[in-house]
């Protein structure tokens, strides 16, 4: 939230507390109680604070009611900072004397960006059984996240439908307790090569449960390595890279990994070459997208000597430079498709030209065709 806006709304319902407080020399000790998340923001950065027993956030409430006795308030809607807010040595000394698991609440969202704060995550006591529309965290500084990374015990965040993590937030997610919870839209992002090197020089895999559509972009591509996706069946996996950085340490790994069950995938641009890594032997894919603007882009699958197999495909369509890859693959001998459509223009279909008659295999293809620009 905006920090000062919040401030002048609690200051107008509980003025004689604000004025009450000498900030940084007083001490609050918050035990037995439920107070809402604007007034607990104010005492956090505010004061000196410590956390006791049975203590909880709720939400805010028109009439001001901030106080109550614990268990007495409803869910908390909303718990994030907008804007880069500046953490100040005693709030990070409050966060950083909690214990784990402290503060209780039910959440609707979280929604953190570029703050310090992102390290209160391991103190909250979020149930099992919570469950939170969505979950926002974006970091460009390690130190926003260096607490919550440096945690041995995962904590939970229960039921998460929608997850975007970006930055150096994208290590966060090592962090969570993820194995039963389903994620409706999974999204990472990074866009410098160390946002993900801890995550990618660690050996054991990590889970992040049943993930339903998962797009990652940049040096995020490469997570996808170290993730356990075994059982994972996936709606939409969505791979983009711009740049050939993004994906070398996908290409250098010489064992493939597996992606678990895609009913649809799209790989753009470099990310085209990482589908030369991923193990699609016994894959079904309802539709298959490769797209490519630049000849580069497909370098990695063309130099293949030994052809691909991507299992049983139903639609495929491959765009632009993309359209050369079909001539390194090969797909499962009982396979038909729905429809097969490769677009681009001459410069980009000049492979396939020089390619002998007859020494594409296909398969049995209802409709299809080749998308001819005018």
């Amino acid at each position: 939230f905006v920090f000062s806006a919040y401030l002048r709304k609690i200051e107008s319902h509980h003025c004689t507390l604000i004025a009450g407080i000498s900030f940084s020399k007083t001490t609050v000790m918050l035990s037995n109680i439920e107070i809402s998340v604007e007034l607990f923001f104010v005492l956090l950065f505010r004061t000196r604070v410590t956390v006791g027993e049975i203590f909880s956030i709720t939400k805010y409430t028109d009439n001001g009611d901030c106080i109550r006795e614990h268990g007495m308030m409803g869910e908390t809607v909303r718990f994030g900072l907008e804007g880069n807010v500046a953490v100040s040595p005693l709030t990070l000394e409050n966060i950083e004397r909690m214990a784990p698991n402290s503060i209780g609440c039910s959440l609707k969202e979280v929604d953190f960006r570029n703050t310090d704060m992102i390290n209160i995550l391991p103190k909250l006591r979020i149930h099992g059984d919570c469950e939170i529309e969505s979950l926002r965290l974006t970091a460009t500084r390690r130190e926003h996240v260096a607490a919550v990374l440096k945690q041995e015990n995962p904590f939970c965040v229960g039921r998460v439908k929608d997850m975007w993590l970006g930055k150096y937030a994208v290590g966060v997610i090592t962090k969570m307790s993820l194995k039963d919870c389903e994620i409706e839209y999974l999204r990472l992002t990074a866009t410098r090569r160390k946002h993900v090197a801890e995550m990618l020089a660690q050996e054991k895999p990590f889970c992040v449960g049943r993930v339903k559509n998962m797009w990652l972009e940049g040096y995020a591509v490469g997570v996808i390595t170290k993730m356990s996706l075994k059982d994972c069946e996936f709606e939409r996996l969505c791979l983009n890279a711009s740049e050939e950085e993004h994906v070398a340490k996908v290409l250098a790994q010489e064992k493939p990994f597996c992606v678990g069950r895609v009913k649809n995938m799209r790989l753009g641009d470099y990310a085209v070459g990482v589908i030369t890594k991923m193990s699609l032997k016994d894959c079904e894919f309802e539709r298959l997208c490769l797209t490519a603007s630049e000849e580069a882009h497909v370098a990695e699958v063309l130099k293949q000597e030994k052809p691909l197999c991507v299992g049983r495909v139903k639609n495929m369509r491959f765009e632009e430079y993309a359209v050369g890859v079909i001539t390194r693959m090969i797909f499962h001998e009982d396979n038909t498709m729905e429809s097969f459509v490769l677009d681009g223009n001459e410069d980009q279909l000049s492979r396939i030209l020089k390619e002998g008659d007859n020494s594409i295999d296909l398969g049995r293809i209802r409709t299809g065709g080749l998308c001819v620009p005018e």
